[in-house]
């Protein structure tokens, strides 16, 4: 057998090239997908607002009872909480990263975290990734915008009637076992029911999904009353800011009200130091005449107490670090007010009232936690109100020193 030296160097070095070319091309791709691929879990925080939301996560059979706050929520960890249980889901990029969703939890829900990841390299170009399935409870999902994060965010929440595509935006979600609602506050959505068309909703727009049925066209849409209630624009441009002090001590400060920024929302900011008592206001007046034939008007907002001096609300009950109050006209032309206080300091004494004597209305003052954005809503007021016309809506911060915010202030009439 004869050897032929030249045609096997040959060969060894066509070989080569080739293992050279394929290296060549290969490892950048390779590097290249594991950089842009590759993911990491998105920083998952529940903080528990009123009562203990349970926690349960993967592998475990025992929940877990959320008395604060809890870090580092894995992915498929679900939640669920009873009708007396107010939570706040953040979901962020990384630990210190930026906000990609929140959801506001009312009442009893059972909700799943199905996916939360964000790329662990900032060379790639994937979108972060939120998904979750909700079978029943309410909700508010605040979706994050594309100007505050560094690439574009792919969410979604699927319930047992349809699944919904988010974008940029707040909505509402209301799910039961045979139905599904969702209202988009600011914003776009994408429906897929069971069957039928794909339908698309609008701010202010929508619609209701039964349990293997379509989507049902876009409903009547809500009219939000308030201007500016995202303080996205000047205070000067919808709102008054006044207030009132204690004509006995004239050099005392009306207390001030400012706009402040975070990351996703901006609120405002009521701030007073003093030895006497004061009220700082901000007002807005309404301009809806006609109310008839509404099937529901309801008062929607976020309050946050900081710090107060006055225990609950003072002798009187009328010293809230926060007080809402909505003037109105009944079909008579009779002025009327409804008034709902918060507080987060109670009275160690036990003597101050829980309700404002001087109010005409005597809602119970609602304790909220220090420090923590707690929603509030006030459910059909035209079940309790008589309203023929809504004249105005005033904040006001009471008592001697304080600090305390409002945001995401609606006024939601829907006919």
């Amino acid at each position: 057998m004869r050897r032929n030296p030249e045609r096997l160097a040959w060969t060894v070095l066509l070989i080569s090239l080739l293992i050279c070319v394929a290296l060549a091309i290969s490892v950048p791709l390779a590097v290249r997908s594991f950089i842009n691929d590759t993911v990491e879990t998105a920083s998952i925080t529940l903080e528990a607002q009123a009562g203990v939301p349970l926690v349960y996560q993967p592998g475990q059979t025992a929940p877990t009872g959320v008395t604060g706050r809890q870090d580092n929520l894995p992915e498929q960890s679900t939640i669920r909480t009873d009708q007396n249980t107010q939570a706040l889901l953040t979901i962020r990029a990384r630990h210190d990263g930026p906000i990609l969703l929140t959801v506001q939890i009312y009442g009893s829900i059972d909700l799943e975290i199905l996916q939360a990841q964000s790329p662990r390299y900032s060379q790639s170009v994937q979108p972060y990734h939120v998904n979750l399935s909700m079978n029943r409870g309410q909700v508010r999902v605040n979706v994050a915008g594309n100007s505050n994060l560094d690439r574009s965010l792919d969410a979604h929440l699927v319930t047992p009637q349809a699944a919904a595509d988010l974008e940029a935006g707040s909505y509402s979600f209301d799910v039961s076992n045979n139905e599904m609602q969702l209202k988009v506050r600011d914003g776009k959505a994408t429906i897929r029911g069971a069957q039928g068309p794909i339908l698309t909703l609008n701010p202010s727009q929508q619609t209701r999904v039964s349990l293997g049925d379509p989507p049902d066209e876009t409903l009547s849409p809500e009219q939000n009353l308030i201007a500016n209630g995202d303080f996205r624009q000047p205070l000067s441009n919808t709102w008054d800011v006044t207030g009132k002090i204690d004509p006995a001590h004239p050099d005392e400060s009306l207390g001030m009200v400012t706009v402040i920024s975070g990351s996703n929302e901006s609120a405002a900011l009521f701030q007073r130091t003093g030895t006497y008592h004061a009220e700082t206001d901000l007002a807005q007046i309404i301009q809806q005449d006609d109310l008839t034939g509404l099937r529901s008007l309801k008062l929607y907002f976020v309050v946050q107490i900081d710090s107060q001096d006055v225990p609950l609300c003072g002798s009187q009950g009328s010293e809230c670090p926060m007080m809402v109050q909505l003037d109105y006209q009944d079909i008579n032309g009779n002025n009327h007010s409804y008034f709902q206080g918060f507080y987060a300091d109670p009275d160690p004494g036990g003597v101050n009232p829980t309700s404002c004597v001087l109010c005409e209305t005597h809602n119970e003052h609602i304790r909220v936690p220090l420090g923590v954005q707690w929603p509030f809503e006030t459910g059909n007021l035209l079940t309790i109100l008589s309203p023929g016309q809504i004249t105005a809506i005033k904040f006001y911060a009471s008592g001697h020193s304080y600090q305390s915010s409002i945001s995401n202030i609606e006024l939601l009439a829907e006919k």
